[in-house]
């Protein structure tokens, strides 16, 4: 064989190496344009009414991790729950109805593929898959179920380049891929279908915040006290007040008003199970001894089983312990775990472990933090109890009134005898009816505490029941708002300004009068020269004691036409002529 020879045979097959390459990368139906079984069909033509569904099930295949993330809700009974999340309660009602609809009358459309070939391409290999080596080209299993039925079974694909709403879609049990337009109302957010708000608080009925900083001695298995902060205040218009906060300190009220934005802003992410044997109030039953693995999946979590004063065990975490309690008596206890990082899948179920794995590794794993689409997170335990103190105290009963209150009168006389017994009776009658009007007042006040005490003790079992079975993940960033210590909420006071100096003016001080042994007359008491007031009997000025009925302007000299002489019944004259000096001469006055 030549050169020639063998370079045409190459050629030849370089040509039917890429022919076929190219019939395997175009779409079937393109390729067989007389294959069109059933397009224009519904996919479920029996599915008409959205509302028998009773669960909704998407399962989606992690290319990167080759890990499966289910997500399903369904109804038992009455009840919503989402059995891919540990059975948490969900609120499906209203979503499921939304994706039922969008559901209802999909059609096929034109041909994609004809074979399993064509499943990779496309991206509708079933993500249930046992096929080990075909990890790629998975696509998302839809079903809609009402109980043990399927009413809608679907594997979604790609997307159709440069199309709106049309994706490859089969059905798991065939092997054509149609073109399908699809506008499914779904989300498989877990926050999406629960209650996300974690406590339920009213920031305004917060009374009270205390903040235990421990940490937990692993070795020898107790808890080492560290600081505590107490916050209070009487109602929602009042400041918050820091107990045992020095004259030179002041209360940082900004930082106490994120703590409570905080509390009221938590957000469930995620969950996880209790520990069996674990109960609300956060201490293992008698009767059961948790297991090795469980204690380490704890620890790893930043939790530890202590032993308590009853010879119990009882749950504490190293981040210390934030309790609040509400004006109704509802006290929250919040034990912080510890920090971890993970995508969204990771923050809401926690990694796809056997019980066998978990007690090989004592932490969860974790994704670096600066990988797309992980998040800081941390681990949280609730428990509820009531404080009937914060409620108020119990009304006191009334005293009625004895007949002592009204024997201690001393006896009238005969004479008043009768108006006394009158006066007595209706003294008695008043404080009868005073007595009865507080006694009326006093079981209002008892019935409205009752009534008080049970609905928050209502309210506390409630609380209890949602956070019985299972414990929480927060945002990391929550928990930085709300892990304050005394030297986050304290700062010095500013000090106090002094007083500006006094400018000095051009005003002259006022200066006392000079003492004179010699009583000088005021200019205005003497008559001016020529006039025919007498000088033994001057006009009484503000010098001179007047008498009631004098009304002459102080400080201005009497007309001598208009003068009238002092009567002799309202002053002595002597005394008022000793009291006022004689007037200088005329000659002395300047004309």
């Amino acid at each position: 064989m030549n050169s020639m020879t063998r370079t045409l045979i190459y050629v030849v097959v370089a040509v039917v190496t890429l022919s076929l390459a190219i019939w395997n990368g175009m779409p079937s139906a393109e390729m067989n344009v007389n294959v069109a079984a059933n397009v224009g069909e519904k996919f479920f033509p029996e599915f008409t009414d959205p509302t028998e569904a009773t669960g909704v099930r998407v399962i989606v295949f992690d290319d990167e991790t080759a890990v499966i993330k289910p997500f399903e809700v369904s109804r038992v009974g009455n009840e919503w729950r989402i059995p891919s999340h540990y059975d948490y309660p969900a609120d499906g009602a209203e979503q499921l109805s939304k994706t039922a609809s969008s559901l209802v009358g999909v059609e096929r459309g034109a041909v994609a593929g004809e074979s399993e070939l064509d499943f990779a391409r496309l991206g509708v290999v079933d993500p249930l898959a046992d096929d080990k080596d075909s990890l790629k080209g998975r696509g998302d299993r839809l079903t809609l179920t009402k109980g043990n039925e399927a009413l809608v079974d679907l594997i979604i694909g790609n997307k159709v380049p440069d199309k709106t709403d049309q994706y490859y879609v089969r059905k798991p049990d065939d092997k054509i891929t149609y073109i399908t337009n699809l506008k499914i109302d779904l989300t498989t957010k877990f926050g999406d279908w629960i209650e996300p708000d974690l406590l339920m608080i009213e920031p305004a009925s917060l009374r009270k915040l205390e903040i235990h900083d421990h940490s937990v001695d692993v070795l020898n298995g107790r808890i080492l006290a560290g600081s505590d902060v107490i916050l209070t205040r009487t109602s929602d218009t009042d400041p918050w007040k820091m107990a045992g906060i020095a004259p030179e300190e002041e209360l940082k009220t900004s930082e106490v008003s994120s703590m409570v934005t905080a509390l009221d802003g938590l957000k469930i992410i995620g969950v996880r199970p209790k520990p069996e044997g674990l109960r609300g109030d956060l201490r293992m039953t008698g009767d059961v001894t948790p297991s090795r693995s469980t204690q380490r999946e704890l620890n790893s979590r930043g939790y530890y089983l202590v032993p308590s004063e009853d010879r119990g065990l009882e749950l504490y975490s190293n981040e210390g312990e934030l309790s609040a309690l509400t004006a109704n008596g509802v006290k929250y206890v919040l034990r912080f775990g510890d920090l971890f990082t993970g995508d969204e899948f990771d923050i809401e179920v926690g990694s796809a472990q056997t019980e066998e794995e978990e007690v090989e590794e004592t932490e969860e794993p974790t994704k670096p933090a600066d990988e797309s689409g992980s998040k800081k997170s941390r681990y949280l335990f609730v428990s509820v109890q009531f404080d009937p103190d914060a409620v108020g105290a119990i009304p006191t009963k009334p005293v009625p009134p004895t007949e002592s209150e009204t024997e201690a009168s001393p006896e009238p006389a005969e004479d008043d005898a009768a108006e006394a017994e009158t006066e007595t009776e209706e003294k008695t009658d008043d404080k009868q009816a005073a007595y009865e009007a507080a006694l009326k007042q006093y079981e209002r006040d008892l019935e409205e505490h009752k009534t008080k005490l049970e609905e928050a003790r209502k309210l506390v079992d409630q609380l209890n029941d949602r956070f019985a079975d299972w414990y929480y993940v927060i945002d990391a960033a929550s928990f930085d708002r709300l892990n304050k210590g005394r030297a986050d909420l304290v700062e010095e006071k500013a000090p106090a300004e002094e007083p500006a100096p006094e400018t000095p003016t051009d005003t002259k001080p006022e200066m006392p009068a000079p003492v004179n042994s010699t009583p000088v007359p005021e200019e205005t008491t003497s008559a001016p020269a020529g006039t025919s007031t007498k000088p033994e009997m001057p006009a009484p000025t503000e010098a001179t004691p007047a008498p009631a009925a004098t009304t002459s302007t102080p400080g201005m000299p009497t007309p001598a036409a208009t003068s009238t002489p002092v009567p002799a019944s309202t002053s002595e004259p002597t005394p008022l002529a000793e009291s006022t000096s004689t007037p200088p001469p005329a000659s002395t006055s300047p004309e």
